[in-house]
């Protein structure tokens, strides 16, 4: 029995050991929407995650910094390694906890609650997802600079995605995949910090919004 402003509150035993503390799985941070309210994904799941994401590499190391907040092991499939070798040196990211991959490779563990994995494939246009083994707690973000014509099932397979001011060609790319029809012409004119995200066909309008820190890290995250 405790004492509150509220007045007390009687509980037996097992009602007071039923609450417990969960760590890992919380929503990953993307940034604030058009009324300035926090926008988060659930992003590690009992069920293996994947999302897309279509825009520069500096966008995709701000969600890969955001995940570490939650505990996330980094696995990294890169064609340009020294990038990504430079943002951990500089994020002060271990190999303990970030560890580069070859393509088509799984992380040798699987992920927990406690620790999930987030497994980034960024490796240039390819005609379909990466290989590697999907599991529990784990979320794959692929990565593509440049939105084309073969990336339509991509679009429509991933359970996430974000989307950097596009083209005029890639915005009807999208928009047709996605459902977009209405949002194609915003697609190529929105805010460059900010993106388009899509999940549970659901679209958001997010201003991605680095901290200091952050853009002490990563600089612009505006898409080249």
């Amino acid at each position: 029995m405790t004492g509150s402003r509220i007045g007390l509150h009687q509980a037996d035993q097992d009602t007071f050991d039923g609450p417990g503390l969960r760590v890992g799985g919380a929503g990953l941070m993307v940034g604030r929407n058009r009324q300035r309210l926090p926008v988060a994904l659930r992003l590690f799941r009992p069920e293996p995650t994947q999302m897309l994401m279509v825009g520069g590499v500096r966008c995709a190391q701000l969600l890969a910094f955001r995940a570490l907040a939650l505990g996330a092991r980094l696995f990294i499939k890169t064609a340009r390694e020294q990038e990504w070798d430079t943002f951990l040196r500089r994020s002060s990211v271990g190999r303990e906890t970030a560890t580069f991959l070859p393509a088509g490779a799984s992380p040798p563990t699987a992920g927990t609650l406690a620790q999930p994995h987030l497994v980034i494939v960024d490796v240039g246009p390819t005609m379909g997802p990466d290989p590697g083994r999907r599991s529990p707690w784990q979320a794959t973000l692929i990565v593509r600079e440049d939105l084309a014509a073969w990336d339509v099932n991509l679009l429509q397979q991933s359970d996430m995605v974000v989307l950097q001011r596009l083209s005029e060609v890639e915005s009807s790319v999208a928009a047709s995949a996605l459902g977009l029809a209405e949002a194609q012409d915003w697609l190529s004119r929105i805010h460059p910090e900010m993106v388009a995200l899509v999940s549970r066909a659901r679209l958001q309008w997010v201003l991605l919004g680095p901290t200091a820190t952050e853009q002490g890290l990563l600089g612009s995250i505006a898409r080249a």
